[in-house]
């Protein structure tokens, strides 16, 4: 199957932005930051970079009519509901659990795309997904019995969300420009966040330069490199391998937990990177 060089350079930058979200949400939760709080100055200032860029650029940003609105905001909605979720379940669980059961999600991606998006579903397809989502479970191995069934549920509430969110954004909003897509989509975030903060008093103003560096690296780094490089990954990429090449995801969250953290590389994590690869190469040659 052939693969759009440029859509796979996009969608591996997007798993290395990606790649710090766990690491930075655990940082944040140790220092007592909500989840709306980082998830709304992430999406706020990364809106606020793409507007500016998208006038100086000239780059048109005007929607074209109600039914593009329509599908604007529930592209927003539904990936506000994977972030919230997916972020407020490492208050549970750690985040090698969570990425476990969140990279599930292509298992998930690859029926919708085919019956929303008339992807082609082959048995070498299947097989290939399910080795490479085994390897994320090797790579991220980590003791269930430490994991709250209320994260685990949390982050299957993002897992569903994640795959919906990646089969409508393909099916409606394909054609749009990527930055004028991802500075809606961050505003439409933004605003949720700003509402349920508010209604939940879970909103606060940064305080520290520990926040201003987590709300920084999340707004730089996830969201206006990965979330934007995500998005031309989509618009160059069938869903099914969007889906299946993020879960690389996993290996560049362990390099870096190893870079940042000091955590120990063990073998078994070794052998798991490997597996994912080889999942993803009986994918792409099917």
């Amino acid at each position: 199957m052939a693969i759009n060089g440029k859509g796979l350079a996009w969608i591996l930058i997007a798993t290395v932005g990606f790649s710090v979200i766990p690491i930075i949400a655990s940082m944040g939760f140790a220092e007592n930051y909500t989840p709306v709080t980082l998830l709304f100055y992430r999406f706020f200032i990364a809106g606020i970079v793409f507007l500016i860029y998208c006038v100086l650029s000239r780059k048109k940003i005007a929607l074209q009519d109600k039914s593009t609105v329509v599908a604007m905001c529930t592209a927003g909605g539904l990936y506000s509901i994977q972030c919230i979720f997916f972020f407020s379940a490492f208050q549970y669980i750690s985040s090698s659990v969570g990425e476990i059961v969140y990279h599930c999600y292509p298992l998930f991606v690859l029926p919708l795309a085919a019956v929303f998006l008339h992807e082609s579903l082959t048995a070498q397809k299947i097989f290939g997904v399910v080795l490479a989502v085994a390897g994320t479970a090797v790579i991220l191995y980590s003791p269930w019995e430490l994991a709250e069934i209320k994260g685990i549920v949390y982050v299957f509430v993002s897992t569903f969300t994640s795959s919906f969110y990646m089969v409508f954004t393909k099916k409606y909003l394909g054609s749009i420009d990527s930055a004028a897509l991802t500075m809606y989509l961050c505003f439409v975030c933004a605003a949720v966040y700003f509402v349920y903060g508010l209604m939940k008093g879970e909103l606060a103003a940064p305080t520290g330069y520990k926040a201003f560096v987590y709300i920084g690296i999340l707004s730089f780094w996830s969201t206006i490199v990965g979330f934007f490089a995500f998005m031309k990954a989509i618009s160059l990429l069938t869903a099914g391998q969007v889906s299946v090449f993020s879960l690389l995801e996993p290996v560049f969250t362990v390099t870096l937990a190893y870079i940042m953290l000091g955590d120990k590389l063990a073998a078994l994590q070794i052998a798991g990177a490997l597996v994912i690869l080889a999942g993803i190469i009986i994918y792409d040659r099917a």
